[in-house]
């Protein structure tokens, strides 16, 4: 059974500080039915509070909107909340999960720390199979999912039915078109999901930085990126979660950033251009019981 999902959803990392209420105002702005809560301490809700996130979910729904993901730090199913995270998801009837980012630990090496992090990624997977969730694995800068040869290294053994990717590659650097194929060849099914965000390095008092962009400023070719995907046919959510605030690169012009509400209308219009309105179709993932995941 094909299950359809909404193309577009605007996470709370592109409004920090936002409550779930006034996240929900910024989509129904946006003209856009589906959001991403962030469960972290700061964020739209409390890792302690997230048992009851079904209250959450149904303040959302009668204003419109639907939550569809929720984004944390987790990383082991023996984190704090990890298992009260996926049982309040459940409950909410939220399909998505987004992990965090896996380091390398303190002084082992790059082998041992993959060791470790798949066997987190493991225990996490098993807890979705058993609450009928589908986990997301973001690309985080210096994370060991950072690079797509170790993306794919990581979700080694997981099916992409119920583990996926949401690449972000506006937040990675420059990428050429030929770099950008080959990530898309490594991870393959696993591709589930964009991170549209982007951002320019500058020249500072202090060296160069980093900053928030709009797509068309960034150093990322957002268009030839999409027509990739677009020409392989690779069904994505776009996740939304530019984080404007920090400032916009604007040529040399040195006046204040538009808000961010409108960076994002035009980021939103570029992403539909090429993604178009369809809505993501994905199998159902109820978990098989003589499927045990490795």
């Amino acid at each position: 059974m094909a299950l359809k999902f909404p193309r577009y959803v605007l996470s709370g990392v592109a409004f920090p500080g936002h409550s779930s209420a006034d996240l929900v105002a910024e989509a129904r702005a946006l003209d856009l039915d589906a959001i991403d809560l962030v469960i972290a301490p700061g964020g739209q809700v409390d890792p302690s509070d997230a048992i009851d996130l079904i209250e959450v979910t149904v303040d959302c729904a009668d204003a419109g909107v639907r939550v569809v993901m929720v984004t944390t730090n987790l990383t082991s199913p023996f984190d704090d909340h990890a298992e009260d995270v996926h049982r309040g998801c459940e409950e909410a009837r939220v399909p998505y999960i987004r992990y965090g980012a896996w380091a390398r630990l303190d002084g082992a090496s790059y082998l041992d720390s993959l060791q470790a992090a798949r066997a987190g990624l493991r225990g996490l997977e098993t807890i979705c199979r058993r609450h009928n969730l589908r986990a997301l694995v973001r690309e985080l800068p210096g994370s060991l999912q950072e690079q797509s040869g170790h993306a794919a290294a990581l979700l080694h053994g997981r099916l992409p039915g119920y583990v996926g990717m949401c690449l972000a590659p506006g937040a990675l650097g420059p990428i050429l078109p030929e770099a950008w194929r080959l990530d898309l060849d490594a991870l393959g099914e696993h591709v589930q999901a964009l991170s549209i965000t982007n951002s320019a390095v500058v020249a500072g008092p202090d060296g160069w930085s980093r900053t928030s962009a709009t797509l068309a400023d960034g150093v990322a070719d957002w268009p030839d990126l999409l027509s990739a995907v677009t020409q392989r046919e690779i069904d994505v959510l776009a996740i939304l979660e530019g984080d404007y605030h920090a400032g916009a690169i604007w040529g040399h012009d040195p006046d204040p950033a538009p808000n961010p509400r409108e960076l994002l209308k035009n980021d939103l219009r570029l992403v539909r251009r090429y993604l178009g309105n369809r809505p993501v179709r994905r199998q159902s993932n109820k978990p098989r019981r003589w499927f045990r995941p490795r």
